[in-house]
């Protein structure tokens, strides 16, 4: 009965900071950032607010489901600390997840209170996107260690594809992080056409809004291409093991249904939802990619 419960809070916790995730990204979006003011953790020197603005009361919100989010994190964290004690990925994730929810948290007080620079400000969403897939690995390993007659999953991935997926993680933090800058840059619509930037093949002056959106749209590019040859070589040498094709196909069109908002959001001059669910799409494809990660370390270490 315990690990059912465990099972479900695994999920709620890993949900919770999956709403954080996309709140940051309404808070952004829709120039929320400083609802509250320069106060933390009071909104403008008041714990509720009053103010009928609804800049306040988006960032209010995401305040207080960070508040919640948190929380959660640190009972799933101790709870799996007792109970996967035997499990050493259990144990890794359990000081992850705490130590990256409240990294986020103390990078968003920083913002507010100090303010903070492009750069800082687009590692806040790379961070959040760790916190969510500390969480979402969380909730794997609990309902693989807790449900009934199951059993570990260890895939036959060899160490060639272990660092694929490894470098590809990383390779995909550093699009992320590039498509970050471009909304902290306020360059979201440095091109305002697709697939040439302003009529151009390349943007001129290279230096410059067009050109920071330009580097992301290439980033991204290398990205769609390298998971379409990584699908394919799964399809072809690991064809046992479809669960890591089904993967990748799953992660292959998250990742092209996020190219697909990221021109719309062209498109469209920036519409809120196409925004939201470039965020939304972006970091379910990360997550899915970090279960990879995991599954072939897993293999190299035996």
């Amino acid at each position: 009965m315990k690990d059912r419960y465990l099972r479900v809070l695994s999920l709620i916790g890993a949900a919770a900071v999956f709403i954080v995730v996309l709140m940051g990204t309404l808070v952004t979006n829709t120039g929320s950032a400083y609802g509250c003011g320069n106060n933390w953790p009071l909104c403008n020197g008041q714990v509720i607010p009053t103010a009928q603005a609804h800049q306040t009361w988006i960032e209010f919100s995401h305040r207080a489901v960070s508040g919640i989010a948190s929380i959660l994190v640190v009972i799933i964290a101790v709870w799996i600390w007792i109970r996967l004690k035997q499990v050493r990925e259990a144990r890794f994730l359990a000081v992850s997840s705490v130590f990256f929810i409240f990294l986020q948290a103390f990078l968003g007080m920083g913002a507010v209170v100090w303010g903070q620079s492009s750069v800082v400000l687009a590692l806040h969403f790379g961070v959040s996107l760790l916190s969510f897939s500390s969480n979402l690995l969380i909730a794997f390993i609990v309902w693989e260690e807790t449900l009934p007659h199951s059993r570990r999953i260890v895939p036959p991935i060899r160490k060639g594809m272990t660092w694929n997926f490894i470098l590809l993680s990383i390779y995909t933090y550093i699009v992320i992080y590039s498509g970050a800058f471009v909304r902290h840059t306020q360059s979201s619509l440095g091109c305002t056409d697709f697939p040439l930037c302003n009529g151009r093949i390349f943007p001129e002056p290279l230096i410059s809004k067009a050109g920071v959106q330009y580097l992301h749209r290439a980033l991204a590019l290398i990205l769609v291409i390298w998971v379409i040859l990584t699908l394919i070589h799964c399809m072809r040498h690991y064809q046992s093991t479809p669960s890591l094709s089904i993967i990748l196909f799953v992660s292959l069109i998250l990742v092209f249904l996020q190219a697909v908002s990221g021109i719309l959001i062209i498109e469209t001059k920036m519409a809120l939802v196409f925004l939201l669910l470039h965020a939304l799409f972006i970091t379910g494809f990360y997550g899915l990619l970090m279960i990879l990660a995991m599954l072939g370390l897993r293999r190299s270490e035996n």
